[in-house]
């Protein structure tokens, strides 16, 4: 396991000196993903935070795309990313089999429901740059509109840059491992153990 530094410090609580910003860090205690980590570390600007969790929410529990797709695969870039913070959180808006979670991101798993199938590779296209566009573009409209494209498409790049700020930041640096072993890497094969 990589040591994980943590490199931009969490405001306190108790420092919250806005009503936007309490109100965001109680909706994160709630919903989770992502949690008040996160925010807390956002903090340090407050309208960054502010928009980050208006963007997160519009593209992320807003449209059309059903929430349980965009939870899989927001799980499946936190593992192809590396982001350990990331890949530990969990919606309480959705439940998803364990064996699904710690499957998503194999190089040889697929998905037995299409649509949600499609979507996931259109997450792994779009985070390890396979070159696999055309086939992926395919199969999307098979199962989503254009504008589920788009939706799909902006959650997945916030997902994973925010994946990577969160791993550069070392949100949680100390916390368990959570992602598995063998799983598609932007950084190579991660190794079987």
């Amino acid at each position: 396991m990589a040591t994980v530094v943590e490199n931009l410090s969490q405001i306190d609580r108790d420092s919250i000196k806005t009503e936007r910003l309490e109100e965001i860090v109680s909706s994160a205690e709630e919903n989770k993903a992502p949690p008040v980590a996160w925010y807390l570390t956002f903090g340090h600007n407050e309208e960054v935070a502010s928009a980050f969790a208006d963007y997160w929410n519009t593209v992320f529990r807003g449209g059309t795309v059903p929430f349980e797709i965009k939870e899989l695969c927001r799980i499946q870039i936190a593992q192809m990313i590396g982001c350990e913070f990331c890949a530990r959180q969990r919606s309480p808006l959705v439940t998803l089999d364990d064996d699904v979670i710690e499957s998503c991101a194999l190089p040889d798993w697929e998905h037995p429901d299409p649509k949600t199938r499609a979507a996931l590779h259109y997450a792994r296209t779009l985070t390890l740059a396979d070159g696999r566009d055309e086939e992926v573009y395919a199969e999307l409209r098979e199962h989503f509109t254009n504008a589920e494209i788009v939706e799909l498409g902006a959650f997945f790049t916030l997902t994973a840059g925010g994946n990577r700020l969160a791993h550069s930041y070392g949100i949680e640096a100390d916390a368990e491992p959570a992602i598995p072993s063998g799983v598609m890497s932007i950084h190579g094969p991660v190794p079987v153990s």
